[in-house]
């Protein structure tokens, strides 16, 4: 990806909208040393918080257990092709099992 592409993905505003038709689909984390498939598994509102004109919402992705992203920002692509998106990922506290979760929240 060259700088313009970055500085696009940076840029755009993300919304609800952009992942509720992804649930249930994979996306690709440009992760290093390879990229990670997770899961779309919800994306879900949250009460306004007052702060801004924006609707606040959050998104929960899972990987298979052997996979694991440490917290940060990636750029990641629904269903491997769509367009990249910038997404700060939060690991979520997981139990032992087939899947480990991580949340990102847009407010």
């Amino acid at each position: 990806m060259d700088g313009d592409e970055i500085m696009d993905v940076i840029a755009r505003k993300l919304t609800l909208a952009d992942f509720e038709s992804q649930v249930g689909h994979p996306w690709l984390v440009d992760a290093t040393p390879q990229p990670i498939a997770v899961r779309l598994d919800s994306a879900d509102r949250l009460k306004p918080n007052g702060l801004g004109a924006a609707e606040p919402f959050i998104l929960t992705f899972s990987t298979p257990w052997d996979a694991l992203l440490s917290e940060g920002h990636y750029v990641m692509r629904a269903r491997g092709d769509g367009p990249p998106l910038s997404v700060h990922l939060i690991p979520t506290q997981t139990p032992p099992g087939p899947r480990r979760a991580y949340h990102a929240v847009f407010n």
